[in-house]
């Protein structure tokens, strides 16, 4: 069901919409720009919601005279709309941004299932429960354990899981972990891979700890690669090369769990960056703030002279506002925005700092790889549908 518009929630500007009046003066109160628009009926209805490059085309294409000249089977406009209402958006990140807010907001009941949304993936584990391991997720709505990520899909997922196994001899078969302490042991334990768990080798709690040190390669590896790193310096210094080669190939292993498809893992709890994207002119950017749950424009710089003390302080300032919110559908939703963007073309994706690597010099950097990127052009022909949705 569709639910009645609150303006200015979303949408900073409206028109009212008179199939008798003059369309052409109509026509030009409203940009030939990028927006996310809604078309509602003579009681403020939603109708239709549209993200588009062109709104002075798309309204002329469903509104115009021309909708009528000839009988087809498409929903006449012209019959129903009677307001357009509609926020300006200059890049992609705060197009998927603004239009899943707008529709969530115009309809709650429909949305999520028109919208064909692709979810972030993350790894789940409870390190103090009974029998813990790691799992692929889409949900992030469990109270207990950790959840770490974003990965760009179900397989990647699934290989980091691989990798955590093999890198810490974690057990594989959990239908026999739960067994603990008298399963069967598996072939694992045999090649010395697996500490067995699963029989009574090493107790439920020694395995619990395991899990805790095979977490901080997701949350710590910088630290770990350091105390590795030691250790093989050493074994070469004492001509222990072969020790030294397997304590390398583990290193190596470490750090391919943060590299590629898996460079933006980390906690949830610490998903938080500051995202520069493309605004209005060719040389300025807007600035994003997001945390677990929440996305925040909070300024524009016109240059990279806008990358400054006051900026810095702003940022700071509104991160501490930031409360930590739960993780629920909305908040995922947001998630799932942001990691859609981490992982869209160098090309075109902006730039994001994390949070906790912000400081002038990163958000300056940020600022030269926007400006590499190909900011997309307004079609002057065409209304350039990106989303489309009807109520």
């Amino acid at each position: 069901m569709a639910v009645m518009i609150r303006p200015g929630e979303i949408f900073s500007h409206s028109i009212t919409f008179d199939p008798a009046g003059d369309f052409e003066a109509f026509l030009k109160s409203v940009p030939a720009r990028w927006v996310v628009y809604l078309f509602t009926d003579e009681a403020d209805r939603p109708v239709q919601l549209l993200c588009v490059r062109n709104l002075r085309n798309s309204v002329k294409h469903r509104l115009g005279l021309e909708e009528n000249a000839t009988p087809s089977k498409r929903v006449n406009y012209r019959e129903l709309v009677r307001r357009v209402h509609w926020v300006r958006v200059n890049n992609t990140f705060e197009s998927d941004w603004v239009y899943l807010e707008a529709a969530r907001l115009c309809f709650p009941a429909q949305y999520e299932k028109l919208l064909g949304f692709r979810p972030a993936w993350f790894i789940h584990v409870n390190s103090e429960a009974e029998f813990p391991r790691y799992t692929k997720t889409t949900d992030l709505s469990l109270k207990a354990g950790q959840y770490f990520g974003p990965m760009e899909d179900k397989s990647v997922a699934s290989r980091l899981i691989e990798m955590l196994e093999d890198a810490f001899d974690l057990c594989r078969y959990y239908n026999i972990l739960v067994q603990s302490p008298k399963g069967l042991p598996c072939a694992y334990k045999e090649m010395g891979k697996c500490p067995a768990p699963c029989d009574g080798s090493i107790s439920s709690e020694q395995y619990r700890r395991l899990i805790e040190w095979s977490m901080r390669a997701i949350t710590d590896p910088a630290e770990l690669i350091r105390e590795h790193t030691a250790r093989m310096k050493s074994a070469a210094a004492d001509l222990r090369f072969e020790t030294a080669g397997k304590i390398k190939q583990y290193i190596d292993e470490l750090a391919a769990m943060h590299r590629g498809p898996m460079q933006f893992v980390g906690r949830l709890a610490d998903f938080a960056f500051v995202s520069l994207q493309h605004s209005q002119n060719e040389r300025s950017a807007e600035v994003f703030l997001i945390s677990s749950g929440a996305i925040e424009q909070i300024a524009t710089i016109l240059s990279e002279a806008g990358v400054c003390d006051e900026l810095m302080a702003t940022i700071f300032r509104r991160a501490e506002a930031f409360t930590t919110v739960a993780i629920e559908r909305s908040a995922q939703e947001r998630i799932a925005v942001v990691s859609a963007q981490l992982f869209a073309t160098k090309k075109s994706r902006g730039a994001f700092v994390r949070l906790g690597e912000l400081n002038e010099t990163t958000l300056v950097k940020a600022y030269s790889e926007l400006q590499k990127q190909t900011q997309t052009e307004t079609d002057a022909n065409e209304e350039g549908i990106v989303k489309e949705l009807q109520g």
